[in-house]
């Protein structure tokens, strides 16, 4: 039997929204507070304008679908282009004839056997939710440990480094993780099951696998292509240029791939806020992918340009301090340091607050900004961040997609050595490790969309839950109380 709940009001009206009502506006200086609240009621306003699931969409932020169409049309032209040029020159530094066949099949053959494994994966989240969460915890820790034990006879400073830090990385876990752990091994359970339910995502997480690789093989062919054709032009440019040049190549290749994570992230939601809501007859996926690949393209370009802009961005300013650090210029090297961390940091929060909005595109079918207000309005007035510091569903999607990673790995080193060249077996290793990455993470990325749309939906109404998932239901609210009345 369920432990009733502690008669405290945690869920706040958004329309009814104040500064002494949101725990979360505590603190903070009141005019700052009071727009905050301003903000959260236009969000609740915009809710109210736009219910779930309507009957027709219209296209939102369509305007980013046409500089994205552009940059796909130019990447794919410049590497269909360039691939006799970029094979020529690899052939005279003494490439392998085969290196290309290599490269293909190795990323084949380790997409196919990482999609295999993170099927597993999910179907052992299902029925031992226990065994993956703590496995995923525990993986990274007790293999740093391995590790450090292993490395004790080449460099007894680094093996004790590394024992020491996976040491304090289960003392961590036990520590001070232990008690949200029942909480994601519930919420692991749960997902998994309506994954099972809709197989029809495994086919998502293969084409946005297959897009992902093939995304990221033209990049390369266009770079190369680039490079072969201006060399020398590229090889004396200034500091200034280069950056320049770098930014741009980073921000192509990102933007691609988070337009093609998002794709998949935002059918996932779909396809579990139709669950949420018990929306009737078939086609969840179908119906959630169609949506996504139309008239929320608009906003996932925009997002993924974002996204895409600060993580390029990041790289520039890492490429930068690293070229400062072999100067010997300790001044620039820190100040670098500096600004690298601030704009992870800022790129970390776009990225994960974009994640939670695109949950409202998919449901509502709001444009990108739209959907970052609603998502707002209903996590502050829900108290939902309460819950959210105590989710640690990543840490089983990084393990779904690690071992992805090296199960493709495994498969494309296999590929390399029936070729029979030591160097065909090194690519071979590296591109299906790639490839296992990028399937294997699509599909482990089922957990942890379907975790932000069921919480999402939850914060906006809790009886859909409340019904279907008792359990679930009460321990959010218990968490959310608890950590109000502390």
């Amino acid at each position: 039997m369920l432990a009733p709940t502690p008669q405290v009001q945690y869920r706040v009206d958004p329309m009814a929204a104040q500064v002494g009502n949101l725990p979360l506006l505590q603190g903070i200086p009141v005019e700052k507070a009071e727009r905050k609240v301003e903000t959260i009621r236009g969000g609740a306003e915009l809710a109210l304008a736009q219910p779930a699931f309507p009957e027709a969409r219209r296209c939102q932020d369509a305007f980013w679908i046409i500089p994205f169409c552009a940059v796909c049309v130019g990447v794919i032209g410049a590497a269909l282009s360039s691939i006799k040029s970029v094979i020529a020159a690899a052939g005279a530094h003494d490439v392998s004839e085969n290196m290309v066949g290599t490269v293909l099949m190795s990323g084949l053959l380790g997409g196919a056997a990482s999609l295999v494994a993170a099927s597993l994966l999910t179907c052992l989240a299902r029925r031992a939710p226990s065994c993956v969460v703590w496995t995923s915890l525990l993986f990274s820790p007790v293999l740093m440990i391995m590790c450090g034990l292993a490395a004790f006879a080449a460099s007894p400073v680094l093996g004790l480094i590394l024992v020491l830090l996976g040491a304090l990385s289960l003392s961590c876990i036990f520590c001070c993780y232990r008690s949200f752990i029942p909480f994601t091994i519930k919420v692991t359970e749960v997902v998994a099951s309506i994954m099972e339910e809709h197989p029809g995502m495994f086919a998502v997480a293969v084409l946005g696998g297959v897009l992902g690789v093939a995304w990221s093989l033209a990049c390369g062919f266009c770079f190369a292509g680039i490079y072969v054709a201006h060399k020398s032009s590229i090889d004396h440019a200034s500091g200034g240029q280069g950056y320049a040049m770098y930014f741009a190549a980073f921000l192509v290749l990102y933007w691609g791939a988070q337009v093609v994570y998002n794709l998949c992230h935002v059918t996932y939601c779909g396809v579990f806020g139709r669950w949420y809501f018990s929306m009737a007859g078939g086609g969840r996926v179908s119906q959630s992918f169609r949506v996504a690949a139309t008239t929320s393209f608009g906003s996932i370009c925009l997002g993924a340009l974002l996204v895409a802009a600060i993580r390029a961005l990041e790289a520039v300013i890492s490429m930068a301090r690293r070229s400062a650090q072999e100067d010997g210029n300790p001044v620039c090297c820190v100040v670098l340091l500096l600004l690298e961390c601030v704009v992870s940091c800022i790129g970390d929060l776009l990225e994960f607050f974009s994640e939670w909005a695109y949950v409202q595109c998919a449901v509502r079918g709001a444009s990108f900004m739209q959907a970052a207000k609603i998502t707002q309005s209903m996590l502050t007035c829900a108290n939902l961040f309460y819950v959210i510091q105590a989710l640690l569903i990543n840490s089983v999607v990084n393990l779904g997609a690690l071992l992805s990673g090296i199960v493709g790995c495994v498969a494309g080193l296999g590929v390399g050595l029936a070729v029979g060249a030591h160097d065909n077996a090194l690519v071979g290793a590296v591109v299906g490790f790639w490839a296992g990455l990028v399937v294997g993470g699509a599909t482990a990325g089922v957990l942890s969309s379907g975790a932000k749309t069921i919480l999402a939906l939850w914060a906006e109404d809790p009886t859909p839950l409340h019904r279907m998932r008792p359990a679930m239901h009460q321990d959010m609210e218990n968490r959310i109380i608890s950590a109000m009345v502390s």
